[in-house]
Order: C-alpha cells, then structure tokens, then sequence
C-alpha cells in the first residue's frame, strides 16, 4: 500500500556529480517509502540543508570538493544523532569502512551497487546497527584471509599493508596521512621499513609488487 507522502522519509543527498545524483533521484522518486528532500554539492551546503529540512537519512559521498568527507561525517554525527548516515562512494579499503563507522556513519555502500541494494540499505540502516551490503563483506573477508597469511609470511603489518596500498594507488605521503589519520612523517618512516622488508629502492618496484600479490 502506498504510504501517505509525510509519512515517506526524508534523504538528503550531499553529492556533488550530477550523473550520480540524477540517478539516486530517479530511485528515490520511484520509491513508496521516501522522498528526496534536498541536494547539497559540498560540505558547506550541507549542515544549514539539515537544519532546514531535518531529514531521517543522509546520502553522503566521502569525496567532495571543499572538505574531508570523514571531516564533514563527524560534523554531521555532532549536529544530528539521530539521523541515519549512508556512506556512499567508489573506496571499497577496509580502513575505510572501518573509519566511516568509528565516526558515526550506519551503512557503507559502493557507487557500483545494484538499485535495490541502496533501497536495501536504506530499508534496513538504523542508529543501533552498521549495514555493509554483502558483496563488500565477501570482498573485506577474502582480503582478510589474504593478508592473514600474507602478513605473517612476509612480516608486514596490517598498517603497512594499508600503505602498501595507498603509495601504490598513486597517493602521495601527505594524501595518505590523511586517508588513513597518521602523521605524514608516520607515513614516510613505515615506507622506509617496507623498502627494507621488500629489499626494493623505488615507487615503481611497490607498485609491481602490490599487483603481482593482489594487494591493489
């Protein structure tokens, strides 16, 4: 049965891509149980746009031109502790996920997600549970296995692996500080110990190696 229009939910969406928001809109307009309440392209939209329309959920990208997004996710959960927080963008990184919800986020989904799995997420997501759609699960426990073994035979730690990743993603030191909140000079002193343990002496020799052990 079709809900009446103030029963729907609220979304936000904080997006700043248009081809991205058109298509969330197209779902949501199509959807019995919620109703688009606004668009705000950048961080500095965002906060007076829940104010205004105090919505039950927030559709957020990580990536936005003027702030941090994990930045601006704190700031939301400070402002509102009741709205229900979706995480949604392209980063499928373990430490992300894991971050997203240490500062207050309620689902964590992929830009490439099937329709239904956002209205999956957003049926299920409340403020006493963390929703990951299932494909990113299967996906963080086979990297788990992985880096279980390869870790312990390698001697490297799971905060070398994830710099392993970042440097050979094309991050710079400073970049990957930030993604993974370490000082850059923490950075740099793990990227030494790694050279060392790798026995390599350059970006490129890291970068071959994340590839060739299925790290990136």
């Amino acid at each position: 049965m079709m809900k009446e229009p103030g029963k729907k939910k609220k979304v936000i969406i904080c997006e700043d891509h248009e081809i991205v928001y058109t298509g969330l809109k197209l779902l949501l307009d199509l959807s019995e149980n919620y109703s688009l309440a606004g668009l705000a392209k950048n961080g500095n939209e965002l906060i007076p746009l829940l104010k205004k329309q105090n919505p039950e959920i927030l559709i957020l990208d990580l990536n936005l031109p003027d702030t941090d997004g994990f930045s601006l996710l704190k700031s939301v959960r400070e402002f509102d502790k009741e709205i229900c927080i979706v995480i949604l963008t392209m980063y499928q990184d373990e430490f992300l996920v894991e971050r997203a919800r240490e500062e207050g986020a309620n689902a964590y989904l992929l830009k490439n997600a099937a329709n239904y799995e956002l209205i999956r997420a957003l049926d299920h997501v409340t403020n006493t549970s963390f929703y990951l759609s299932r494909h990113m699960k299967e996906e963080l426990e086979k990297k788990k296995l992985f880096h279980d073994s390869f870790t312990q035979k390698m001697k490297l730690t799971k905060r070398e692996v994830e710099i392993i990743r970042a440097l050979a993603l094309g991050n710079t030191s400073e970049k990957a500080s930030i993604d993974l909140n370490i000082s850059q000079h923490t950075v740099d002193t793990h990227r030494k110990n790694i050279f060392r343990k790798l026995e390599i002496n350059n970006l490129a020799s890291l970068v071959r190696f994340a590839y060739e052990h299925k790290i990136i």
